[in-house]
């Protein structure tokens, strides 16, 4: 469960042949045609459904029910308010009955320390808002054994008082083979206010790591005023074969890293492909660090960084870095409107374009760094990878023989619309520029 997903792609001969019987084929132009991440299978266990006049009984609720049960959620506002819902046995579901994520909120009021903490393998929560937890609106962490097969999904996080979703080993409690996938996670202004000690904030912080799939996720906002936020994506502390793929982070002041030192701080093995990160807002710019890197890979041994795509309105310290004696890594076909920077390290350069213009791309402020030009230089002008390592696009548009540099491969329009199951829907496909 966690590190599987389907490999849904679209069929672009099929609506050509379409476009040829209606009178012609579309011209060359975007294909903003991100198919909608698969709804969950209906329940097949025991099931125990709740209400929000039952909030008093939830953690009761969960800690007394059995392996395999999915606890369904009816619509509306649980105010936790110092609850927490702590999952210790294994195979336990939690998720919205409408399928709906915004129907159903978990608000802890910033009294909440954690809103769900994780303990047991093979856990899912799913359809969910979650918000205003102290620390950690999700804390997943082994009880001294292992876990697994975690699967966070569509789930929407907001204002979390540090890291929105929080991954540590309790001594050998390692968390592996996990999924987060298909959710929005944000820090808004409201509660950029409520972030402490020095900005100690992120989206996904994961330590210990082996395994996990971080899959087609928005996430946008983590910066501070005073103090640097980590990354909208980060896997350290002896983190290894991470993949993280499709995903949009949008100003953040880190965007996606791996590792944050050398030795037990950094990060083995894993790729990063197919994401999107930019950064336009002037406030984030204006703060204290400003938007300092789109990829940060700092200890990261054996990483590789493929076609993806970092674009800002101002220029980061870095678009993509690498730093540290212990770093190695192999980067191709990435797109930056900034540099590419060595910082430390060895690191294997492919046909990466960087200081490109923004006027590349479709929408630079809400994250569509879909390319509008065919005649724009990074159309055709990549390298062809081994089979297996980037084979679609941030789309799942198959590449062509000749691909384009970065997360998205140019071609024709594709009339399909959807984006991370949820209310993305500025991403309707455009046939043309």
């Amino acid at each position: 469960m966690g590190g599987e997903r389907p490999m849904q792609r679209p069929a672009p001969r099929v609506l050509i042949v379409a476009l040829v019987f209606l009178g012609g084929l579309a011209p060359l132009g975007r294909a903003h045609a991100q198919a909608p991440c698969p709804s969950l299978a209906p329940p097949s266990g025991p099931v125990i459904e709740v209400q929000p006049t039952q909030v008093g009984e939830l953690p009761g609720i969960v800690a007394g029910a059995a392996s395999g049960t999915t606890i369904l959620f009816h619509d509306g506002t649980y105010d936790l308010s110092g609850a927490n819902l702590l999952i210790v046995t294994p195979g336990l579901t939690l998720r919205s009955a409408s399928g709906n994520r915004d129907g159903v909120v978990l608000d802890g009021a910033y009294a909440s320390g954690e809103l769900i903490s994780i303990q047991a393998s093979n856990t899912v929560v799913a359809d969910l808002t979650l918000k205003r937890a102290y620390y950690h609106p999700i804390h997943i962490s082994g009880p001294n054994v292992p876990i697994s097969g975690v699967l966070i999904h569509n789930v929407h996080i907001v204002d979390p008082g540090e890291q929105a979703v929080k991954v540590n080993p309790v001594g050998e409690g390692t968390v592996d083979d996990s999924t987060l996938q298909c959710s929005h996670i944000e820090l808004t202004d409201a509660g950029r206010a409520h972030i402490r000690n020095n900005c100690y904030t992120g989206g996904l912080d994961a330590h210990a790591a082996t395994g996990w799939l971080v899959w087609r996720n928005r996430i946008e906002g983590f910066w501070c005023d005073k103090g640097l936020s980590e990354h909208g994506i980060h896997l350290w502390r002896a983190s290894a074969d991470t993949v993280v793929e499709e995903n949009i982070v949008v100003d953040c002041a880190r965007g996606i890293g791996f590792g944050l030192g050398p030795g037990s701080d950094g990060h083995t093995g894993g790729i990063i492909r197919n994401n999107f990160v930019a950064a336009t807002n002037a406030d984030l710019f204006a703060s204290d660090f400003g938007f300092d890197a789109g990829i940060a890979l700092w200890g990261a041994e054996g990483a590789v960084v493929t076609h993806n795509t970092v674009a800002s309105t101002q220029l980061p310290f870095s678009s993509i870095e690498w730093r540290f004696i212990s770093t190695s890594v192999t980067l191709a076909n990435n797109l930056t409107t900034g540099v590419i920077r060595d910082r430390g390290g060895t690191a294997v350069l492919t046909t990466n374009l960087e200081n490109v213009p923004t006027s590349l791309f479709a929408d630079v402020a809400a994250g569509d760094l879909h390319l509008v030009d065919p005649e724009s230089s990074p159309v055709d002008a990549a390298m062809p990878l081994p089979e297996g390592q980037c084979d679609g696009d941030i789309d799942r548009q198959t590449r062509d023989g000749v691909p384009d540099v970065g997360a998205d491969e140019l071609g024709w329009g594709i009339f399909v619309d959807g984006f991370e199951s949820g209310e993305w829907l500025w991403w309707t496909s455009i046939a043309g520029p």
